[in-house]
Parts: structure tokens; C-alpha cells; sequence
């Protein structure tokens, strides 16, 4: 049974994601089986894009396809499929139409990393694709038991089986099984000499427990793909070797996918960053036994279209290969998914997409300030700059509100009955992320991360400034080459207006008898601007910028702290933490 494996990069219309439409550079993976007449033994690496058995299958003389999913564990021996593997617990099969043992069906999808045995008729080979994309997902051993996997191996160059396991102590020297057209299991008696087929299944015992993914470890920080939400603008992929002796890891681009990809280098002595953009290749050293830690960053400021793919093949000299996919929007949707049918419904909505919206956090660098006491209105440099952290939400319409206190939640979806099997459940509303600045809605919802064992909400806040409500309307416009400005107010009865105390009696808002309010704390109102720019004020200009970084200028005013009014200024970062365009819902 020959396999190759092809990479796929083409020009494609998009779907229509949420309220946006748009070009797409779609980058998909295509893994070829030669199926003969008989058995196979197969191992997808990819989820195809069209994942229903009949559609993966159809055309072909199929006689049936099965799947172990082990319930209790692995199997402590090896049956062969021509003994018939009906009456086993743990395997799940599909008959194809119309064959009799049709209703007997119970195998519906085809998902990557996993292990198929393909029964073919007739009496010639025929060829299976399968469209998809890679996930990274480690291979799950079964201890003291048989597991039936693939191996992410090369195609050109494969290592032998003791190679590969050369590193692990649960399966040197254990019994290994390949799969004849005849149904028969047959022992690999040469691991030595006998290499790994890439896309080949095959039933491998584990002596104990293992982790155990090659000599090659390729993990990441989050996730098993590189998918750059609207909030992410880096990912660390962590690469170890495994093995006794130094080699390198090879990062490759595959197919003609150009993604706009950034890698971090840091300066070992004095700690400068830089990012170089991503070539066609890029070549990491490792030591022995020893890790290596790659960060990738998308520049989606660079997008030629509104959504851009690409396949990164991960290799080492050894024979170890790993494909991981990436993938970002240029235009993040910002409809909140329950009025997505209203919006649909709306011909006369613009479907234009405002790129900011979201959740925005960051820095406010105060680096000069006016000498009040002289009446100066022109702010000097200071000794050491100050940092204020400052909390921006900006909807749909581009509306932006400056926000002292926000917690992330999530909204469950609704699941029903599957159509094809009503004992198996399926989405029908999508989970969500929700920004909550009004705590009485707490309760219906449920946490955003799991911390300690449990649910709980992701919580952004700040003591810079402090203003009544819950959130402040600013005036102008969000972005580059836009400013932004407002008042915000801090009231005489405001518990932190800095001239309130409860306990002085000329400073707590009470005549002299403590019965009758009047106000004796003053007003303080600062009026803040933010302005703009096209570049990165600090002069180093991160892969996010212009999308989920954005700085500029920043002026301030106070009066009422001072019989003079304060002047201050500096620069200001924002990140874009959350892409969700409402509140409170």
C-alpha cells in the first residue's frame, strides 16, 4: 500500500463569517492512500474538510471501515479483522449502502490522528485523498497494552522502528503488528531494518505507561494549531529533542501559502528584540535531551486578503515530522453571534467590519508633567516614568468606552439530538465569550478559564482612575491616525476623591454638627486625549501592530487637585485581549 502526501494552496471564496465576507487564502493538506484489494491499514493525519464517512469514501468499492476505541484500556491480543471484529467490544464499523449489514453501521465521521482498517473490493488498487487540515494531537498509548496508531514519520525518509523508539523504554524490544491484504496481523520480526510507512497503522505494544512522541517533541503553548484569534498575535512552539545526540529542527513552509509570519530572536546580551519575517525554511539547534523554544507571530497588517493559511512542516534529520497548521483573519467579526440572524435578515446593514472592536488593555507611560506651583502649562520630563493601566471596549459601530472593571465569561451553547444518531449530541449554538461590567449577571453564566478545578471568569481592572457607573463614553474615533478624548469626572462624594475623609471633620462633606451634607471635597476633573500614530511610539514595532497593537501620544489635564492646572504627557500600548463587541450580553 504506497501513501503520499501533497499540500494543497489555493485561492478560495470565504464563507460568509458572521457579518463579513471577503477573499480567502485558504491553505489545505491533501494525504493520499493506494488502497489494495483486501485490507488496509491506514492512519489519517488530517481532518478532513468533508468528514462524513460516505462522502470521504464515496466512489470507492468499500466493503466496510473500522475504528478501535478502546473502553478499558487496550487489547491484550491481536485479532485478525478476517475473523470478523463484529462481536468486539470497541470497534465501531460502517457498511455502506446497500449492503446488508447497513443498520449495523455505527462509525459516522472520519477524524485525523487516528487509525482506520479499509476493507476494499475487487481485485485493483484504487486511490483514497483526503482534504484537510493537521492538528496537533499526541498519540495517546494504552499502557501494559496494544495501541492502534500511525507514526508522524517522513515520507522520503523514514527511520526503522527501533530508530524511532530508540528513545523510549516502553517500547524497545515490545511485540509491533502490520496489517496484510489477507485481514492477518503479522509480528515485525526485523525492527531493526524494517522501516515506518508514513500513513500506515499499526497495532504497537506500551510496557508500562509513556508520553512517549519520538525523538522529536513538538508542543505548543495553547491549542494544537497555530489559529491566531483576534486577540493573539504570538504563539510559542516549544521543539525538544528527545534523543542522545545535538540536531536541528527545521520550521519548512509548505505549498504556496504565504501567511505573513514573524519569528522572535532575542540578543543574549542585552535582551533586544527583534522579528525577521519568516522565510521558506527556518533551521533551529537543539542539544541532546535538551529544548528549544520558537515564537511566531502574524503580521496581519501585511494580509493581502481578509483571511490567510499556511501549512508548517516541523522535521528533524532523524526521520520525525510534524505538519501544524496556522491560519488568521485580517478582520476580526464583531456581530455578536445571537443577532446574526437580524443582521443577515437586514439587507440594507452594511456588512463592513470595524477591525477594532473588542476588548483593549494596556499602559499609559507618563514620562513629563508641568510644575504646578509656577503655573506651568507645559509638561517637563520626569526622573522616572509612571505606568497607569487604562481599559477601552469599542463596539461595532466603533463606540468607545473607557472602563475601570470587566470580567470574561462564557455562554454554553445548545446541543441536540444528531440527525444521523439520536443517542449522540450535536451543536446547534455555538459556545460563547461574554464581557460583563455589570457583576448582577454573573450568575448566568459560567467561568472563561479553569483555575484550581474551578470555572471561574477572567477579570481585567484598574486603580488609575475612578469615575461613577461602570463605564465612560469617550468622543472621537479608535485607530490609527484618530484620537480619542473625555472627561472623567471624580465627584466631591466619589469615596476615592482624594480630598474625602471620612474621619476629618473638614473633609468629610458634613456641617460641623455631622447632620446635614455640604460639600467640602473638591471636584477633580481630568480631561485625557489620546492620539494615534501610524508607528509604534517606542520605536519597536511588534508583529500586532496596526491590528492588535496600537499606541500613540497621550496629554492630560487636572483641575481641582491644584489651585493651578496639572499638565501631563507620554505614549500609550494597547493589546486587543477579547474581540467580543458587546456588553452585558
Amino acid at each position: 500500500m504506497k501513501r503520499t502526501f501533497n499540500l494543497l494552496s489555493s485561492l478560495a471564496l470565504s464563507a460568509l463569517l458572521l457579518c463579513a465576507g471577503g477573499m480567502a487564502r485558504a491553505a489545505d493538506a491533501e494525504q493520499t492512500f493506494t488502497l489494495q484489494p483486501g485490507w488496509n491499514a491506514i492512519y489519517v493525519e488530517l481532518e478532513p474538510n468533508q468528514a462524513d464517512i460516505e462522502d470521504v469514501f464515496a466512489g470507492l468499492p468499500v466493503a466496510s471501515v473500522w475504528r478501535w476505541i478502546p473502553t478499558n484500556g487496550g487489547p491484550e491480543f491481536i485479532t485478525d479483522p478476517a475473523e470478523s471484529l463484529q462481536n468486539i467490544d470497541g470497534w465501531f464499523a460502517w457498511f455502506p449502502e446497500p449492503k446488508p449489514e447497513a443498520f449495523l453501521s455505527n462509525l459516522f465521521k472520519i477524524s485525523g490522528n487516528t487509525a482506520y482498517l479499509v476493507k476494499l473490493e475487487g481485485s485493483a488498487s484504487r486511490q483514497l485523498t483526503i482534504t484537510g487540515k493537521p492538528r496537533l494531537k499526541p498519540i495517546a498509548w494504552q499502557p501494559n497494552s496494544f495501541t492502534l496508531t500511525g507514526l508522524p514519520v517522513s515520507r522520503s525518509n523514514p527511520p526503522s522502528f527501533s530508530e524511532y523508539f530508540s528513545a523510549s523504554t516502553a517500547h524497545q524490544s515490545q511485540p509491533m503488528y502490520t496489517l496484510g491484504s489477507n485481514g492477518q496481523w503479522t509480528l515485525v520480526t526485523s525492527p531493526g531494518s524494517t522501516n515506518i510507512e508514513s500513513g500506515r497503522a499499526y497495532w504497537i505494544y506500551t510496557k508500562g505507561n509513556s508520553r512517549y512522541q519520538g525523538r522529536m517533541r513538538v508542543v505548543l503553548d495553547q491549542g494544537e494549531t497555530l489559529e491566531y484569534s483576534a486577540a493573539l498575535t504570538e504563539v510559542r512552539i516549544v521543539l525538544r529533542n528527545q534523543s542522545d545526540l545535538p540536531g536541528s529542527f527545521e520550521l519548512q513552509r509548505l505549498g504556496a501559502g504565504d501567511l505573513p509570519l514573524s519569528y522572535l530572536v532575542v540578543d543574549p546580551e542585552s535582551g533586544e528584540k527583534g522579528w525577521p519575517a519568516l522565510q521558506q525554511a527556518l533551521t533551529v539547534d537543539v542539544e541532546a535531551g535538551g529544548e528549544s523554544f520558537v515564537t511566531l507571530a502574524i503580521r496581519r497588517r501585511d494580509f493581502s486578503s481578509d483571511r490567510m493559511e499556511q501549512i508548517i512542516q516541523v522535521s528533524n534529520e532523524l526521520g520525525d515530522r510534524v505538519l501544524l497548521f496556522a491560519g488568521g483573519n485580517r478582520m476580526q467579526p464583531t456581530t455578536a453571534p445571537r443577532a446574526l440572524a437580524n443582521v443577515l435578515a437586514n439587507a440594507k446593514q452594511s456588512l463592513a467590519v470595524e477591525s477594532y472592536a473588542g476588548l483593549w488593555v494596556g499602559d499609559i507611560s507618563i514620562d513629563a508633567v508641568s510644575e504646578a506651583q509656577s503655573g506651568g502649562t507645559t509638561p517637563t520630563p520626569v526622573g522616572r516614568p509612571f505606568a497607569q493601566r487604562f481599559l477601552f471596549h469599542v463596539d461595532a459601530s466603533g463606540k468607545v468606552r473607557l472602563l475601570k472593571d470587566v470580567i470574561q465569561m462564557w455562554e454554553e451553547g445548545v446541543s441536540v439530538p444528531s440527525a444521523q444518531d439520536p443517542n449522540l449530541d450535536e451543536v446547534s449554538v455555538p459556545g460563547r465569550y461574554v464581557l460583563l461590567t455589570d457583576k448582577s449577571l454573573l450568575s448566568l453564566y459560567t467561568g472563561a478559564v479553569n483555575r484550581g478545578g474551578a470555572s471561574v471568569g477572567v477579570r481585567y481592572s484598574t486603580v488609575a482612575y475612578d469615575f461613577d457607573g461602570d463605564q465612560l463614553e469617550l468622543g472621537g474615533a479608535f485607530g490609527p491616525g484618530n484620537q480619542l478624548s473625555g472627561n472623567i469626572v471624580v465627584e466631591s462624594d466619589l469615596p476615592t476623591n482624594p480630598f474625602l475623609h471620612k474621619y476629618h471633620p473638614d473633609h468629610d462633606n458634613l456641617d460641623e454638627q455631622f447632620l446635614n451634607p455640604r460639600v467640602e471635597a473638591y471636584q477633580v476633573v481630568r480631561n485625557v486625549q489620546l492620539v494615534f500614530t501610524d508607528q509604534d511610539p517606542t520605536g519597536v514595532t511588534p508583529p500586532g501592530w496596526g491590528s492588535t497593537v496600537l499606541g500613540g501620544e497621550y496629554h492630560e489635564s487636572i483641575t481641582g487637585l491644584h489651585k493651578n492646572a496639572i499638565f501631563t504627557s507620554g505614549v500609550f500600548r494597547l493589546h486587543r485581549v477579547s474581540a467580543v463587541p458587546v456588553l452585558n450580553m
